[in-house]
């Protein structure tokens, strides 16, 4: 009893001071794009853009929706980060959520521990986000499919975080598969996975993907016109061209 009472003391006093010692930020406000320009861009679809962009892109193999996403979605990030244990902080970030906002949470690829689930959705909903993006887990997945709240999570689990200290921070850039996200960036969401549109960016991302969609309304034409055999033909030259030079090599 006595070493179970000292192995409690110690673990008390340790998150007391991480409590007192961390350096946690929490950043109220955040700049967020001209709307007009996020309407457009949730016209466009990530799987667009991968036609010219190795970069921005986060696929769904680890970061997958917890359901099939029938339209592309635009919204401007609100950031999380939080250790993988404690979820205090996402309430905090629910606070400074405004309608269309996407809430963003780095877990560093956590497994086990879900932050968030049916009461955290339906806060969200009420603020008016309208998706969340997690490198973690989710729970109370039955809930939020029924709900229709767009969620990406990392993982599914049943165990979720609990509330130990003031550890972590609120709109300070975060990292999800990779991809550094900073609040306010333009988090653009479709079944093919995910888009992180920077917010100084904006325009210069949006006349890609435009250009992009023409693109592909061109290859759809001609293939309609020309029809399999002859399309494939097209590619012909760049074969006998890479055949050469593999000759030469």
């Amino acid at each position: 009893m006595i070493f179970l009472a000292y192995i409690m003391y110690l673990y008390l006093y340790t998150i007391e001071e991480r409590g007192r010692n961390n350096r946690m930020k929490i950043i109220s406000e955040i700049q967020r794009p001209d709307p007009q320009v996020i309407k457009e861009l949730e016209a466009i679809s990530p799987s667009d853009y991968g036609h010219s962009l190795n970069f921005q892109l986060i696929s769904t193999r680890k970061i997958k929706p917890l359901f099939p996403i029938d339209n592309t979605f635009a919204g401007p990030a609100v950031t999380v980060r939080i250790p993988p244990n404690d979820g205090l902080l996402v309430n905090k970030a629910l606070d400074f959520v405004k309608p269309g906002d996407v809430v963003v949470i780095d877990m560093n690829e956590e497994e086990r521990f879900a932050c968030w689930g049916e009461i955290t959705t339906k806060l969200a909903m009420e603020k008016g986000a309208i998706a969340c993006i997690i490198n973690g887990p989710v729970t109370d997945t039955r809930m939020i499919i029924d709900l229709q709240f767009k969620v990406f999570s990392y993982a599914v689990s049943p165990l979720t975080t609990k509330v130990y200290s003031l550890d972590g921070d609120v709109n300070v850039p975060v990292s999800i598969s990779g991809c550094v996200i900073n609040p306010g960036d333009i988090i653009v969401g479709s079944n093919d996975g995910l888009l992180v549109v920077p917010k100084e960016d904006a325009l210069t991302y949006l006349e890609i993907g435009k250009k992009e969609q023409e693109a592909d309304e061109k290859r759809r034409q001609d293939l309609e016109q020309l029809g399999a055999e002859n399309y494939l033909r097209r590619f012909d030259p760049i074969w006998d061209q890479l055949v050469e030079k593999s000759k030469n090599d």
